[in-house]
């Protein structure tokens, strides 16, 4: 099906074929930026210090604990 005829057509359901194809394009330039590649190589680099890895796996380990007043599932 013709990409434009289909964006000219009612969509269905949940499927929005312009955003999914705007979102799909904007993640690919995110993720070959260079802002992408630089904070890649600083996320490296505090891995190999063990300070930072520590602070790291410290946040970690608090991101994944249950929040205080939930129930565990």
């Amino acid at each position: 099906m013709d990409t434009k005829k289909r964006d000219a057509e009612p969509e269905h359901g949940e499927g929005n074929y312009k955003a999914a194809r705007e979102y799909q394009r904007a993640v690919q330039e995110t993720a070959g930026s260079e802002k992408s590649k630089r904070a890649a190589k600083r996320a490296k680099k505090a891995l190999e210090s063990p300070e930072e890895r520590a602070e790291l796996e410290a946040a970690e380990k608090k991101g994944k604990a249950p929040a205080k007043g939930v129930p565990e599932m």
